[in-house]
């Protein structure tokens, strides 16, 4: 096996491995998404939530399709119809993590104004965990929109003296977005290096097929 076969399969495997740590990741967030929130998980499950979670299983299934025509792709060298299949699902799953990545990109630059809408919406055994986790009494302060009475905020006086939710949550789900859409565009890196492995390997195919015509045409055994 020559050193391009070698670099192929090594990218097969990883791009394998991204898929089946995406879907578990989804599978995850979408047990959770409907399992009671906890201190520990309220904030990333309401942000995991705003993700396209469905596009990204979608994904990974792909993903996995794609691994599977790599078999052929390898144990077939004499027909590279099957490496260039390989390579234009490759390509598609390039493409598609890219667009996930890069709308979760764009929701962080309006992250601010979306978790305004997102704390209204929850329910006040939400807002109470939310409260406690990020210490904090309402959202923007502890009267706009109005703080939720609990350990944290026990009374008026004392949600005053505590500033509003916006600020630490909204570090936080930046923080947290940032990790997600990073670990996308990583994929998509790992996408283009296994196509560049693709196309070096073609290309090596492609020479070895014509050595072996003109061997062929002038009576020796092919290479």
């Amino acid at each position: 096996m020559d050193k391009l076969q070698t670099a192929l399969i090594v990218s097969n495997v990883l791009v394998l491995a991204t898929g089946a740590i995406t879907i578990a990741v989804a599978v995850t967030a979408l047990n959770e998404k409907s399992s009671k929130p906890t201190l520990n998980t309220v904030a990333s499950n309401l942000l995991l939530t705003q993700c396209p979670l469905s596009g990204v299983v979608a994904n990974a299934v792909f993903i996995f399709l794609t691994s599977i025509a790599s078999i052929p792709a390898i144990t077939q060298p004499l027909r590279r119809i099957y490496l260039k299949l390989q390579a234009w699902m490759i390509l598609f799953c390039a493409l598609f993590t890219l667009i996930i990545g890069l709308s979760i990109w764009f929701e962080t630059l309006r992250t601010r104004a979306k978790l305004s809408d997102i704390w209204g919406a929850q329910s006040v055994e939400v807002q109470h965990l939310l409260q406690e986790r990020f210490n904090c009494c309402g959202y923007l302060d502890s009267a706009t929109p109005p703080f939720q009475q609990d350990k944290t905020c026990p009374n008026a006086l004392w949600a005053a003296q505590k500033s509003g939710c916006v600020g630490n949550f909204s570090n936080y789900a930046n923080s947290f977005l940032d990790i997600v859409f990073t670990a996308l565009f990583g994929m998509v890196a790992l996408d283009v290096i296994n196509l560049l492995c693709i196309g070096m390997v073609l290309k090596s195919r492609a020479e070895r097929a014509r050595y072996r015509l003109i061997d062929k045409k002038s009576g020796f055994n092919g290479i």
